[in-house]
């Protein structure tokens, strides 16, 4: 499934995925070679760099573009990833010096967008809808996943270990309190300083509607499905995804 997904990704032309170059096997395993991610994964480069902050923000910018750009595509080519982490977004130097985001693992990917009962992707990243008994749409779950990715690239932890119920400390006070005080309160990593002084309130606002609980009021990627007249907001009306953040102009 990985190999057929990239296999059509790479004949559409789709920017985000690495080159397949060749499938090799034997009587055991099943090699498969694609073009080399010169920078590693998203996982690596978060620990390097710059401190938790604008200049930070500034940083990560281009690089979140290309993300949501990417994932948008999957979805309007009806392709739902269902695993998208810190480990399954590779950065590959391009001959100008800038990053190009290359999302990899399509092994748990789907044409299907609804689901129910159904839970996939490591347990920070999964929407909170998954552990119960409702259908999901997974372009939201993605969305959702996204938003996760993103806070931690910034922020270089993860905002919870868990959202199951009873699951995590820190999203049980989400659920609680929202997340703009749970932004308030968190610290970051070896610091005394708030995650909330660290980010600038264009950010705040993106991933507060990245990661809404609520799906019906989660940000979509901007997919065609929507339509212009489904009144769901993207976050491509977000300003901080048009250089609005400061730091990021």
């Amino acid at each position: 499934q990985d190999v057929g997904c990239v296999q059509f990704l790479n004949s559409m032309g789709y920017p985000y995925a690495c080159s397949m170059l060749g499938v090799y096997r034997d009587d055991v395993h099943t090699f498969v070679v694609t073009s080399f991610a010169t920078e590693g994964d998203l996982f690596s480069w978060c620990e390097v760099g710059v401190a938790p902050g604008l200049e930070r923000e500034a940083l990560v910018y281009p690089l979140a573009r290309q993300m949501v750009e990417g994932i948008q595509q999957l979805h309007d080519f009806s392709i739902v990833h269902r695993d998208l982490s810190l480990e399954n977004i590779l950065l590959s130097k391009l001959e100008d010096e800038s990053l190009r985001v290359r999302i990899i693992d399509f092994s748990m990917a789907s044409t299907s967008r609804r689901f129910r009962n159904c839970v996939r992707g490591k347990a920070s990243y999964q929407a909170p809808e998954l552990h119960t008994d409702s259908e999901y749409d997974a372009f939201l779950t993605d969305s959702f996943s996204l938003g996760v990715t993103l806070y931690a690239v910034l922020i270089k932890d993860y905002p919870w270990l868990s959202t199951r119920p009873g699951g995590c400390k820190c999203f049980e006070y989400v659920r609680k309190h929202g997340f703009r005080s749970y932004l308030a309160k968190r610290k970051l990593r070896n610091s005394q300083a708030r995650v909330a002084d660290v980010m600038s309130e264009p950010l705040k606002q993106l991933l507060e509607g990245m990661l809404a609980l609520d799906p019906a009021d989660r940000l979509t990627l901007g997919e065609q499905a929507w339509g212009t007249s489904s009144g769901r907001r993207s976050v491509w009306d977000e300003p901080w995804m048009h250089g609005g953040g400061a730091g990021t102009g």
